[in-house]
């Protein structure tokens, strides 16, 4: 199904880079694709950095930079699609550097996901409902007696 699908978008970029050449020429058209592959990493490092610095200040925080996490995948994807040549690929990679658009599409993710995962596992545990917050939600304020802070391979009290 991956590689069916791989091949339908290459298809479908040969296809679009035809249609533009055929508009503007084809030299026009191949110095475009050049131009916008050699510049997308440097939109991808400046939107990267961005992102990386919001994530950093959510830990210094002590929040838990979910956002921070997922808004550094989208920009990862829409990177990579920026430097594969094609139209296609760079138009949805620089939709992707959008902050709102992108903050759009992890909701719509998260909400998606949500309604498909009701139980997971978390080590031996089970926990269950888990549509019933969705991402970006702040977290419920501390009852009762505060915990100490969790560290590598602490377990969880549920």
């Amino acid at each position: 199904m991956f590689f069916l699908g791989f091949l339908l978008f290459v298809g479908a970029e040969i296809a679009a880079f035809v249609v533009v050449a055929q508009q503007i020429g084809f030299l026009w058209a191949l110095g475009i694709l050049i131009l916008v592959s050699a510049l997308g990493p440097f939109v991808v490092r400046r939107v990267g950095i961005g992102v990386m610095v919001q994530t950093q200040q959510r830990l210094a925080r002590g929040e838990v930079p979910t956002w921070g996490l997922l808004d550094g995948l989208v920009v990862l994807v829409g990177g990579v699609m920026i430097c594969v040549p094609g139209f296609i690929g760079d138009t949805i990679g620089l939709l992707l550097m959008i902050g709102p658009l992108r903050r759009l599409l992890v909701r719509a993710a998260g909400l998606g996901l949500a309604r498909r995962v009701q139980t997971i596992r978390i080590g031996s545990r089970w926990v269950t409902n888990a549509s019933s917050r969705t991402i970006g939600d702040p977290p419920s304020p501390p009852t009762g007696r505060s915990a100490p802070p969790l560290g590598p391979g602490d377990d969880i009290e549920l």
